[in-house]
């Protein structure tokens, strides 16, 4: 990591009950601009986004490569696709499944290239989320 980077300091989302790392980004598509948040989530192998945001940006979710996800909710089919993203600054290629199954309220920031480019503190005891 660069010891120069700058730091983006992020406080956690609040929902009424409790807190979250959930952190704001822009989907580069073309000369759009779509703005978008996710949960970072350290245990999810990839970025997973439902049916609403594929339709904002105008994905045509099955023409993705298609994917079987795993994990405690159980499966989910889902379709990958590559889009440029920017978050904290940074503009890179991101792999993104995108499911009609994929019910839960937030979209989710997975490892893959996401954690490549920053390095990520979670400060949990004061409800923070740093990337550097």
């Amino acid at each position: 990591m660069d010891e120069n980077a700058p730091l983006t300091v992020f406080p956690y989302y609040f929902n009424g009950s409790d807190y979250y790392p959930v952190i704001p980004l822009v989907f580069l598509i073309g000369k759009k601009r779509v703005r978008s948040q996710a949960l970072i989530d350290s245990g999810a192998t990839i970025s997973v986004f439902g049916e609403e945001t594929a339709e904002t940006l105008g994905v045509e979710i099955e023409k993705g490569e298609k994917t079987v996800l795993g994990g405690v909710g159980g499966r989910i089919v889902g379709y990958i696709h590559k889009l440029r993203v920017r978050i904290a600054g940074k503009d890179f290629l991101c792999p993104i499944v995108f499911s009609r199954e994929y019910l839960v309220s937030f979209n989710l920031l997975g490892r893959q290239e996401f954690f490549k480019k920053f390095k990520i503190i979670f400060e949990e005891k004061k409800n923070l989320l740093k990337l550097e």
